[in-house]
């Protein structure tokens, strides 16, 4: 959410423009009739920032390719006391109707991972908007129940009796746009993501000396201490009277997530493997787990939520492990393996837990680029102790 202010939209009943470069898109109504027409408008300088210029730039292309296809556009700021989203737009669309849409814009990467990981309002009807969002991306979003416009004019729009289905637009020159919130920008790098991971896993550590959350995050002094400033600034840590706690820590769950899935999660994988027996997997998980290592991804969700039926089974520890490949037969696979196996990077000797800590659990699924592990992060997040907890603070 920004908290940058924001004025109404100003009207200005100018005839739509015609489509900007190529073939104009067209608009497919769910009846199988094409039609498209000019349309009144509605325009605005949506935040008043002054670095928030190319921001206004991504809404006003969006804003242009909708009017494109006969929509007419009508923003309005959101209530922030009722929802998480950035703004509302209105779509009329005539004799096929209006909806409002609780808006997110979306103005970092943008790739399959990032679309299943990034936290959105349970709202529906939801609208995302981005600079450029692929079909792959569209995809993804679909699957999530959510409708998208992007600045190149590629677009999802769907209640009923009408879809808006335009695809294939080529990206338009990248925008440099900032993110949508720079508070706490370092706690969100990779190795300040190791740092949240260790208080939202152990949130008692809140109240530790920096020394210490250094020492299970894996991190430096230095970063812990920018990443605890940094947090307690943007609100996610408080002072009371047992010291430092965490703050709206559903959030920073969401936050970390996103940011846990582009800068961090890439850089775990040692190795995949499969298993040529396949029915030794629960063999191979003790002796795993006699070696050290902790278990994680869907296998782990499926242990929180037994609804769950898992594929893979990730596991975290120090390294390849070469006896137990050769006694179980494992053949590496890093492109179809099903056992994966990620570098541990915190250090919490006292955990002797089978499993790694349930917000990792939560992140690797939604993480994982696939709609279906996306539903599980959900479903384990409303009956895991700790993730209840985290939404609860």
């Amino acid at each position: 959410m920004y908290s940058s202010s924001r004025r109404l939209p100003e009207r200005d009943e100018r005839p739509c423009a015609g489509s900007k470069g190529g073939t104009a898109p067209t608009l497919h109504w769910s009846t199988g009739v094409a039609r498209s027409s000019p349309c009144v408008h509605y325009w605005a300088m949506f935040i008043q920032d002054e670095h928030d210029e190319n921001l206004n730039t991504v809404i006003a292309d969006v804003t242009q390719a909708l009017r494109d296809v006969g929509v007419r556009v009508t923003l309005t700021p959101a209530e922030p006391q009722t929802s998480i989203a950035d703004f509302r737009l209105s779509l009329d669309t005539g004799a096929r109707g209006r909806v409002e849409y609780p808006t997110v814009l979306k103005t970092g990467r943008l790739d399959r991972r990032v679309a299943t990981a990034i936290a959105l309002p349970p709202e529906r009807p939801l609208l995302l908007i981005a600079p450029y969002i692929s079909d792959s991306v569209a995809e993804i979003l679909t699957a999530r129940g959510v409708d998208h416009a992007d600045a190149a004019g590629n677009m999802r729009l769907a209640w009923d009796g009408m879809l808006v289905d335009v695809r294939g637009r080529r990206p338009r020159t990248a925008t440099t746009a900032r993110p949508r919130d720079a508070t706490a920008a370092r706690a969100f790098t990779r190795t300040g993501t190791m740092v949240v991971f260790a208080l939202l896993a152990w949130p008692e550590l809140a109240a530790k000396p920096v020394r210490e959350i250094a020492t299970v995050s894996g991190a430096a002094v230095g970063t812990v201490h920018t990443v605890m400033l940094e947090l307690t600034t943007a609100g996610y840590l408080r002072d009371g009277s047992a010291g430092r706690s965490l703050n709206r820590a559903g959030e920073l769950l969401d936050r970390w997530a996103e940011a846990y899935t582009i800068n961090l999660a890439r850089r775990l994988p040692i190795a995949s493997f499969t298993l040529d027996e396949p029915d030794r997997l629960a063999e191979l998980e003790v002796d795993l787990e006699a070696e050290g290592a902790q278990l994680g991804g869907e296998r782990a969700a499926s242990r929180i939520d037994p609804h769950l039926y898992p594929t893979s089974a990730t596991f975290y520890l120090g390294g390849v492990p070469a006896s137990l490949v050769a006694r179980y037969k494992m053949r590496r696979d890093d492109d179809a393996g099903s056992i994966h196996l990620r570098r541990r990077f915190w250090r919490r000797p006292q955990d002797t837990s089978p499993l790694v800590p349930s917000p990792l659990i939560y992140a690797d699924l939604v993480s994982s680029g696939d709609p279906r592990q996306r539903e599980h992060a959900e479903r384990i997040r409303r009956v895991d102790d700790r993730l209840v907890e985290l939404d609860r603070l």
